[in-house]
């Protein structure tokens, strides 16, 4: 079935660092009451901020929301972060030739992971600093917490390997639970738990599961439900981000049918819960929730296999927000055609991401007072 197309967004507001503008037509109206669920910063301003990029071919993404205007993430293949708008190099060791920062905590502590011909090394950095630290055995840094605590995977014997690091040492080594391998280390919360996700296999049958390790130190691993632990191998599920309550936030992946649903799971961890998909979305995802104010943001999409028919009826992707609570909402994109992408949030409702320009261009934003400009489609 032909669907209306959705209409985009606000206009691109100039940065104090001039930043070229660049427009897109007005939003929609909300029905019903403004999303305004979480809480609102006293100096909110909506606008959809466009941060620079490197020079080159490539496009941009912002990854990671630090304290105040700083921002982390990628840039024509390269790892950077903002101040503002402004764009700045992480230097690269001698031998790498790009990556990424995938995240920052509130002292502006930056982890990622870096890549050259045949290997990758997890890192941390500080702006200012000469170089980057690489850290002991590590591959990937995902997450790093306001303490200052990291983690990550290596690869040892063909095998994931979960790793906690604090400073430039190992703290600890991530034990999925008996029976599982070890599939992602994605997230870590100020309250020392971490997030990940894991495969089981029994004689002929496997399935997936996410995974959380407790703060305590000595405790084990434990599987989000729901899975089913028999013979059910088109479900695999991503958590990708936990807030200070442990509420942890990810996508369902039902691959027999190429749909992906935004995921919560609430602790004691014995359920999971889908708030829906986005206006007439047939798949979504869940990338990232707010320290403490239960915001979750990520990305709608189309299913090849649900629809809509034919598959270039379907709009771009999206970048989408959840308050918590009631539908999932649109954040509005660069241009009318654009595709969006949303990957972290702020507690002060800064979201950021990508969205692709007029000119197809990916570039960084940052979404500023997120539920004040999103829309139902």
């Amino acid at each position: 079935m032909m669907r209306r197309p959705i209409r985009a967004a606000v206009a691109v507001v100039a940065t104090a660092f001039l930043i070229p503008l660049l427009t897109a037509s007005p939003a929609p109206a909300l029905s019903g009451r403004p999303a305004d669920g979480a809480r609102k910063p006293a100096d909110c301003r909506p606008a959809l901020q466009v941060l620079a990029s490197l020079p080159g071919s490539g496009g941009s993404q912002v990854k990671g929301l630090g304290p105040t205007a700083l921002a982390v993430g990628v840039s024509r293949g390269l790892p950077v972060y903002w101040t503002g708008a402004r764009v700045h190099r992480v230097p690269l060791p001698a031998g790498f030739t790009g990556g990424e920062v995938a995240a920052v905590n509130a002292k502006g502590l930056m982890v990622g992971s870096l890549h050259a011909a045949g290997r990758t090394a997890a890192f941390s950095f500080r702006a200012g600093a000469r170089a980057v630290t690489l850290l002991p055995e590590g591959a990937h840094a995902a997450d790093v917490s306001d303490q200052g605590l990291i983690v990550g995977d290596a690869v040892k014997g063909g095998s994931l390997v979960g790793l906690e690091w604090e400073g430039a040492r190992i703290l600890r080594r991530l034990v999925p639970p008996a029976g599982y391998s070890l599939t992602s280390v994605t997230a870590l919360n100020n309250a020392g738990q971490i997030a990940g996700s894991g495969e089981a296999v029994k004689d002929d049958e496997s399935w997936s599961a996410g995974l959380v390790w407790p703060a305590r130190r000595s405790a084990a691993a434990i599987p989000l439900q729901r899975f089913w632990p028999a013979g059910v191998p088109y479900d695999f599920w991503y958590p990708r981000d936990i807030d200070r309550a442990g509420r942890i936030v990810g996508t369902h992946d039902y691959t027999r049918l190429d749909t992906r649903t935004p995921t919560q799971w609430l602790p004691p961890y014995t359920t999971e819960s889908e708030p829906g998909l986005l206006g007439e979305r047939t798949s979504g995802t869940f990338e990232a929730i707010s320290p403490t104010t239960n915001v979750s943001v990520g990305t709608a999409s189309d299913s090849h296999m649900v629809g809509p028919f034919p598959p270039e009826t379907a709009p771009p992707e999206q970048a989408q927000i959840w308050p918590g609570t009631g539908p999932l909402l649109a954040l509005p994109r660069l241009s009318p055609e654009g595709a969006s992408q949303a990957y972290a949030v702020s507690d002060d409702q800064r979201v950021g991401g990508s969205a692709a320009d007029a000119r197809s261009t990916s570039r960084a934003v940052i979404w500023t007072c997120a539920l004040r400009q999103a829309y139902r489609p």
